[in-house]
């Protein structure tokens, strides 16, 4: 028999939808899943004078289910990836000697020689700035463009500080993804090692994906898929040995949250309580005469919703549910390494507010649902940026 503690994921994008590329698997880290088959049967009205039921067709199938998983730096970057219908861009990779300054107050870091606008930066991406040294390297850090030109970068919260490009090595990094309109698909695996079988679901494209901040746990993270079909076998379908997961460190919300920022303003370290963020792309499986399964998958409006708690302290956030005023969130989470995901809603709207007392002897809670909608500035609903150590 089986034993769950012995049952291993793996994944692999395809080129085609439906179709597995000739390539190895990649090892997947999770918590649980419940990937399955779902077959639709329609019982025989046959009339039969002994009573019998005499077949059991089907007509109707779909691969689905979701994986649930801890968020760790480079683990499931090609889920979100795929939830948001988008890619990471080139990753921005400036190093160079004696050429970039900082500037406290024109806000901005500012060349003679680098070309920001050949790097890809693009305004509304988040960067981060390493090898300055004055005061202990204060102007190191992550930083939002708000502009960018050829020897300029505008950026926020501005530098700390001036600073000279005298003797310094200064690096600019970072990946952006946005959400976008390119459908990628999966073959995922399951492997029961003990019993030596592999079930295998093809066209599987990500439906929603959710991500949980939650004082006192490490950060939650759920995927769910629609595809196309499943095989059960004694082998793999990959081709070759499977590529082993990355062995970062799991995230937590204890020393791993590096900010949160709401309309650009850093929150108090003890004024979050949770924050959760929803992607739903609204897949509907298209079936045809002819075929059990999907033969191919709808795609809806990328809808980016969400809910926040906040220790109640003043009426700021109430006030803008009240008035249907516009606001921005984002969140930092940074590993032991260095490792770090930024996720930005660069344009939400409080859709429920609750400020409640409740009993005796607790804290208020301000609890906020919202939207995330489309940002005129970047043309997007969701970013997520991503820093190597």
């Amino acid at each position: 028999m089986a034993d769950t503690s012995r049952a291993q994921l793996y994944s692999l994008k395809e080129s085609v939808w439906g179709t597995t590329p000739a390539s190895a698997m990649t090892q997947l880290r999770y918590t649980s899943e419940s990937l399955g088959y779902n077959i639709n049967n329609v019982t025989s009205n046959e009339v039969r004078s002994d009573r019998q039921i005499i077949d059991l067709i089907q007509v109707g199938a779909e691969a689905s289910g979701n994986i649930d998983f801890e968020l760790s730096y480079g683990a499931h970057d090609a889920f979100l990836a795929g939830a948001l219908f988008s890619d990471w861009g080139t990753p921005v990779a400036i190093s160079v000697f004696e050429d970039i300054a900082a500037s406290n107050a024109g806000s901005a870091f500012t060349s003679s020689a680098t070309d920001f606008t050949a790097s890809g930066i693009v305004v509304g991406q988040w960067v981060r700035l390493s090898g300055f040294a004055a005061s202990s390297g204060a102007n190191n850090g992550f930083y939002q463009v708000t502009s960018v030109t050829a020897n300029s970068l505008g950026v926020s919260p501005p530098p700390a500080s001036d600073e000279a490009v005298t003797g310094l090595t200064v690096a600019v990094s970072g990946a952006v993804l946005r959400n976008g309109v390119a459908e990628s698909s999966f073959t995922l695996e399951k492997e029961f090692g003990d019993v030596g079988k592999f079930i295998a679901f093809t066209g599987m494209v990500a439906n929603n994906l959710s991500l949980d901040i939650q004082t006192g746990q490490v950060l939650q993270g759920s995927a769910t898929f629609m595809g196309k079909a499943a095989v059960i076998a004694d082998a793999t379908v990959g081709t070759g040995a499977p590529s082993v997961a990355s062995g970062n460190d799991v995230m937590n919300a204890v020393n791993h949250i590096g900010e949160v920022r709401e309309a650009g303003v850093v929150l108090a370290g003890t004024a979050l309580n949770s924050l959760s963020v929803r992607v739903a792309n609204g897949l509907r499986g298209i079936q045809a005469v002819g075929a059990l399964g999907n033969v191919d998958i709808g795609t809806g409006r990328c809808t980016v919703t969400g809910s926040v708690s906040v220790y109640f302290s003043d009426g700021a956030w109430y006030q803008k549910y009240l008035a249907g005023t516009a606001t921005s969130l984002s969140f930092r989470v940074q590993d032991g390494d260095g490792n770090a995901y930024v996720v930005t809603l660069p344009k939400v709207k409080l859709t429920s507010g609750r400020v409640q007392a409740g009993g005796n002897d607790r804290d208020v809670m301000a609890d906020f649902d919202f939207q995330a909608l489309r940002d005129t500035t970047t043309g997007c609903t969701i970013q997520i940026d991503r820093f190597a150590a």
